[in-house]
């Protein structure tokens, strides 16, 4: 359990790392859970104080959620498997990097494009206020 066994490539790349794999168990139970956090995540973007603007920026991460765990599952279990070349140790940090890297890039894009978007908002309400309306049609009296 030494992590700076990750910093040597003939460990991490190695094609057939062996059939023992102690992360197995925290590693399913984490892929899990970012599936459960996902439909957590959908129900909080909903709840944001300005639903729409969030759904623009925010509406692809418990989709990206889904899909990283899937990934994560198949890979641990192609680690578990000891596959060659699909069950390096590699993959999994690269698909931990990937996460991380998404993480920070829809972080800065919603705190760049949140109050352009509620700004462009609030000037498409104003100008829908003026634009003219379909005339109301009259029920007709039954005699």
């Amino acid at each position: 359990m030494n992590p700076f066994k990750l910093l040597d490539p003939s460990y991490l790349f190695d094609a057939t790392p062996g059939e023992t794999f102690m992360y197995f168990w925290p590693l399913l139970i984490l892929f899990i859970a970012i599936i459960i956090a996902s439909f957590q995540v959908r129900k909080a973007i909903s709840r944001h104080r300005n639903p729409k603007v969030a759904y623009k920026l925010l509406g692809s991460i418990p989709t990206i959620m889904r899909e990283f765990a899937v990934i994560g599952l198949l890979l641990t279990f192609l680690r578990n498997e000891d596959i060659p070349w699909l069950g390096m140790r590699a993959w999994l940090i690269v698909l931990f990097l990937l996460m991380a890297v998404y993480g920070i890039w829809k972080y800065k894009s919603y705190h760049k494009n949140y109050l352009k978007l509620l700004r462009k908002e609030k000037v498409q309400i104003v100008e829908d206020q003026y634009m003219p309306t379909c005339k109301k049609k009259r029920k007709k009296k039954k005699r």
